[in-house]
């Protein structure tokens, strides 16, 4: 098998081949210029020396040049490494050495030393030809984490993976379909993003507007706006930019509006619930997996909680010594599954997981197996020997009305006594403001317990994010204010 060969049969079977498959400033691509676009591509690629099972990296923002590179690369038997175009160039660097390949995709005038660099324009007119065929556990794509720890790794995906994603999530929990027209904040050099704008909208025939651009909340809402989107894809952050905006009462046309990628608090599902109501559906996932692993659905759907696994995943909860604990128990969240992969081996084959896999969150599951992230458990805080998880303190401020975002963490003194300090920023209005400080400090003091209580509010004019959303807590915690 080859995977582009079981998208263009679905396509084929549903009846969609002609229909649009995406937009992107004017211009369209039906389904059937997809997989004609990707044979003309893989010819090139063939052209070039790239070989079965050869690593292809893509720094390419979304459009149709990515769709048509990546999907040429699988139809070659290479594969598919997507790149953020607009990392430090030091950090790119790092990437491309770390993913090691043959050639390097990238815009027009993009170089990188030590690698042979081609532009998309120089693929597009290749010679067609047959697609390569594949097992169903070769590779077909790799993707790096997000690198909230500031070390991405590489974790590939094999030709029959995204089908189980598919069946898992995009089925039963987005329930896509053609008279679907799909936006995803979230890029597709990121797992989440990749799924969302590629596979799920291939295997299911509906339409993707690609927004090239970094995103910006007018041009999502212009872009709902425009092309009717139905499923709207973002993380818990972004939502929160785009309900507070004169304009954020234009989402309520959507049919779903998914989240992942980060903790949904309590106060902004809230939030967002008063815009959205029962089409904000909640989720995790990591890209070890490769896409949502647990998901609320409009059929079973918990407020508060990440909904329940979607099979043939499975979730548990174990202790310091991994014995599964009780029903609404905090601790270690694990998960088991067909498509884990947790890096690569010396050889360049996948290293899969073959048993449960550590996610690295604090959850807990209740007795209707839904469940509730508290937290990464990277993300605890030690202040004066007592664990404290930045998250509770955060989304408590967060909630506050003069309150954008907020980050916590602990920071020594001259002394060596550790501190808890919130960087926050305001919703609105100047950068300082003590009396806002007091109030939220008084806030917290209030509602937690005396040594979860920041000592400090300092007021920054944002917060450091990584391209899919998530806070890059590593850097906050360098902060010396």
């Amino acid at each position: 098998m080859n995977l582009v060969d079981v998208l263009r049969a679905g396509a084929d079977a549903g009846g969609w081949l002609d229909r649009p498959a995406y937009e992107v400033d004017g211009a369209m691509l039906t389904h059937a210029d997809v997989y004609a676009g990707a044979g003309r591509v893989a010819g090139a690629l063939a052209g070039a020396g790239v070989r079965p099972g050869d690593r292809v990296a893509l720094v390419l923002d979304d459009g149709p040049d990515f769709v048509l590179a990546f999907l040429g690369a699988a139809h070659a038997g290479a594969v598919a490494v997507p790149v953020n175009p607009r990392l430090h160039p030091d950090e790119l660097r790092r990437v491309l050495d770390a993913a090691g390949p043959a050639l390097v995709v990238g815009r027009p005038g993009f170089s990188a030393a030590g690698f042979a660099v081609a532009a998309f324009a120089e693929l597009d007119g290749g010679e067609p030809v047959p697609v390569t065929p594949r097992a169903p556990d070769d590779q077909v794509y790799a993707t790096f984490t997000s690198g909230t720890t500031g070390v991405p790794r590489l974790c590939p995906q094999l030709h029959g993976d995204p089908i189980v994603h598919h069946r898992s999530f995009a089925v039963p929990a987005l329930e896509l379909g053609p008279d679907d027209v799909v936006h995803s904040v979230s890029k597709m050099y990121f797992a989440y993003g990749l799924s969302n704008s590629l596979f799920f909208p291939l295997l299911s025939g509906s339409r993707v507007v690609l927004n090239p651009e970094a995103p910006l909340v007018d041009d999502v809402l212009a872009i709902v706006d425009k092309y009717d989107v139905t499923a709207l894809f973002a993380v818990p952050t972004f939502y929160r930019k785009l309900v507070a905006h004169p304009g954020g009462d234009r989402l309520a046309k959507l049919r779903i509006a998914a989240t992942g990628g980060e903790v949904l608090s309590a106060a902004l599902e809230e939030r967002l619930m008063e815009v959205l109501g029962d089409r904000l559906l909640n989720g995790i996932g990591t890209t070890e997996v490769g896409q949502a692993f647990t998901h609320n659905t409009r059929a079973a759907r918990r407020v508060g909680t990440a909904g329940r696994p979607l099979p043939p995943f499975e979730v548990r909860v174990v202790d310091e010594r991994d014995e599964p604990v009780e029903p609404d128990v905090t601790g270690r969240l694990q998960v088991r599954g067909p498509t884990i992969t947790l890096g690569v081996h010396e050889d360049g084959t996948a290293m899969r997981a073959d048993d449960w896999y550590a996610t690295g969150d604090l959850a807990s599951i209740d007795v209707d197996g839904y469940v509730t992230v508290i937290g990464r458990l990277d993300d605890l805080e030690n202040v004066g020997g007592i664990k404290v998880h930045p998250l509770e303190v955060e989304n408590l401020l967060a909630g506050h009305s003069l309150v954008r975002e907020a980050a916590v963490c602990a920071v020594a003194d001259d002394g060596g006594s550790t501190r808890l300090l919130a960087y926050v920023v305001r919703a609105d209005g100047p950068i300082g403001d003590d009396d806002l400080a007091e109030s939220l400090i008084a806030l917290a003091r209030r509602d937690l317990t005396a040594y979860k209580v920041p000592r400090r509010v300092v007021f920054v004019p944002s917060l450091p994010r990584t391209g899919s959303g998530k806070l890059r807590r590593h850097v906050v915690r360098t902060w010396r204010p």
